[in-house]
């Protein structure tokens, strides 16, 4: 499928939503099914932001319940106490809703919270934010909760029996969390289905300019990101901002000043090789700067992190600083005593910016706020700030019924769906790499045909997620590209400019430690 930005020059949409990320595609996709005319643009691929850049993590909401107080002091922070109580039901919810509805697109996994002597959490606590937790989520995906002896732990799980090396472990919190296979995935299934619907969806698509038309609404200026100097003009009766961390810099197209609307929070997360009696497990914990710090399960890998600070710089400009690395790898070696960790050990890394709401907190509030913008001058506008992953279908249907209350549908409205898209079988194609033989052939000319790929990297990291491999796809990049150049129309020149950019691509957001010089030229 090859669709082409001037296609839609001079079109007038009822809504055009800006970010393709997980809440931007949900916005589409239920603003679509409710019947109205919908356009949904990223100034990159669909997913490839802050989205692509997540924990991976089906999240259970149990920081939500650790506040940075004492539990008795809830009573004099009573909005604060239901506001954390609503984000950690939200995130039940929104667990249960995607383990149920795309499976195909998650795995459970086995995780632990330790639990030390003389900690902050001490083991009543933690029991009582776990029960919390099952009871705002009604039971519906149990979260299979129990606390163990250490040494009982330690002879059935290999990561608690690494954990047992700290001589003020009590005991181990044991649960069930569920991971996103690749969280890219999820925001093309969702773009697709909004497509489905009847939305026009472009990727490399920038905004360059929002105009008000008065009682017209807004004209949009897009610029073709992979073809410079191509632009066109769409209009939209509301405009739907959810850029993520690019949320202020879409308001400043409009030539005047806005106010600030989100924090930017850079995490970073490290791929390390732990002990094979390690794998499939992981663990969430409070960090010695009491900070959310993971060990998540990837593959036959793991990754530590995050990092939690503030990011004032373009999220497009942001990497991994050698002193985040230091940081991480100071806290996993705390967490496990006897492994050493050290940078030659980091396989790969990567980080990204998440978009807080801004707040009188210097690093924002962790809650979803769709501000009104009309209030700055930009009536029939709102942006969408501090959405996590796991809640972007709340989040889309409450865009919906926002703009529901401005506008009325202008076609007749559909079924949604939060199926999985999957690729056609096909027993008889061949794998693209043998060792990642669950990606064939015959996918990658699925995706290029039907799922608006206009980039190597868009086919091996968001249509499929060999690039997420230890390999990193490195390997098998020219045999991808070389296998959909009938379809996109690449010559020999183009392939190899497809490999090129890919290789430059994973070498600049990634750092892998392992590669070759042989490999990245």
């Amino acid at each position: 499928m090859s669709t082409q930005l001037s296609e839609i020059d001079g079109q007038a949409y009822d809504v055009v939503v800006i970010g393709g990320g997980a809440a931007g595609a949900s916005a589409a996709q239920n603003l679509a099914a409710s019947g109205y005319k919908t356009l949904l643009v990223d100034k990159g691929d669909f997913g490839s932001g802050t989205s692509s850049r997540s924990s991976r993590l089906l999240y259970c909401g149990l920081a939500h319940l650790s506040p940075d107080y004492p539990i008795w002091k809830f009573i004099l922070h009573p909005r604060d106490l239901i506001r954390r109580l609503w984000m950690a039901g939200l995130a039940m919810k929104s667990r249960a809703q995607l383990v149920k509805t795309m499976p195909e697109r998650l795995k459970p996994l086995t995780f632990f919270f330790p639990v030390y002597k003389g900690g902050q959490y001490p083991g009543w606590k933690v029991d009582l934010g776990f029960r919390a937790l099952e009871l705002l989520g009604l039971c519906r995906v149990s979260l299979k909760y129990r606390r163990v002896a250490v040494k009982k732990a330690a002879r059935k799980y290999g990561m608690v029996a690494l954990m047992a090396e700290h001589k003020d472990l009590s005991s181990i919190a044991v649960y069930t969390e569920y991971q996103y296979n690749w969280a890219e995935r999820i925001c093309v299934d969702t773009a697709l289905d909004a497509e489905r619907l009847g939305a026009d969806i472009r990727n490399y698509s920038r905004v360059t300019k929002l105009e008000s038309r008065g009682d017209a609404g807004w004209a949009v200026t897009l610029e073709d990101a992979l073809s410079p100097g191509m632009a066109v003009t769409v209009t939209g009766g509301m405009i739907v901002n959810t850029a993520g961390p690019w949320v202020d810099r879409v308001n400043a197209t409009v030539g005047r000043p806005s106010r600030k609307h989100l924090v930017g929070i850079k995490g970073v997360n490290l791929v390390v090789k732990l002990p094979p009696e390690c794998e499939g497990q992981g663990l969430e914990t409070i960090s010695s700067i009491d900070q959310p710090f993971y060990c998540m399960p990837w593959g036959k890998y793991h990754f530590f992190g995050p990092t939690e600070t503030v990011f004032e710089g373009d999220p497009d400009d942001a990497r991994v600083l050698p002193e985040e690395i230091d940081f991480i790898l100071d806290q996993a070696n705390r967490l496990f005593p006897t492994l050493g960790l050290k940078r030659s050990d980091v396989v790969y890394s990567w980080c990204g910016i998440r978009p807080r709401t801004s707040s009188d907190a210097k690093e924002g509030v962790k809650v979803l706020t769709i501000h009104e913008l009309s209030e700055e001058g930009m009536p029939n506008v709102v942006a969408l700030t501090g959405t996590p992953i796991m809640n972007h279908r709340y989040a889309g249907a409450a865009i919906a019924k926002r703009v529901g209350r401005t506008l009325k549908p202008t076609r007749a409205a559909k079924p949604l769906s939060h199926a999985a898209k999957l690729f056609p079988e096909n027993q008889n194609s061949l794998p693209v790499d043998p060792a990642h033989p669950h990606v064939k052939l015959s996918d990658l000319r699925h995706a290029a045909e039907h799922e608006h790929i206009k980039t190597l990297t868009d086919l091996l990291f968001r249509r499929t997620d060999l690039g997420w491999t230890p390999e990193m796809g490195l390997g098998a990049a020219r045999r991808a590209a070389q296998e959909v150049a009938d379809i996109m129309g690449w010559d020999a020149a183009r392939v190899d400019r497809e490999v090129a950019l890919y290789e430059i691509f994973v070498r600049e957001n990634f750092e892998p430690s392992y590669v070759s010089a042989k490999v990245l030229g």
